[in-house]
């Protein structure tokens, strides 16, 4: 979430310590196994695509790192997009695990695809092209 926030900034691509961040996460795609104080992991869940974005998952990590020239350049970021494009449904995002009080909501319904987070996909591939 600190790198979603440093992205806003004129410290993007210019802070080697943010670098330092994004290797740290890219590191975690090599553990997978739970760190922190919060025990975050890869596991199950994390492979999940959540929308609206919420917790630590592939979605969520590879939208952030997408920001970041130092992941974009790393084959441990590459296979983490490429597990996230297999989810594609008709070229669309199919929602796996959405936050309980917004299942109603259209726009994020367990199992369809939403509008919304393939917008978000497509902000991806978009920041991987330019």
């Amino acid at each position: 979430m600190a790198l979603d926030a440093f992205r806003h900034t004129g410290h993007l691509n210019r802070e080697p310590k943010l670098d330092r961040a994004v290797e740290f996460l890219l590191g975690h795609w090599d553990t997978r196994t739970p760190i922190g104080p919060c025990h975050y992991g890869i596991g199950t869940l994390f492979m999940q695509v959540e929308y609206p974005f919420r917790t630590y998952n592939l979605f969520y990590w590879v939208y952030v790192l997408s920001f970041y020239d130092h992941a974009k350049a790393d084959p441990r970021f590459g296979e983490a997009f490429d597990a996230l494009t297999a989810k594609l449904v008709d070229g669309r995002m199919v929602v796996e695990r959405v936050v309980p009080k917004l299942a109603k909501l259209s726009f994020c319904t367990k199992g369809e695809p939403s509008d919304l987070a393939t917008s978000r996909y497509r902000e991806i591939v978009a920041n991987l092209a330019g």
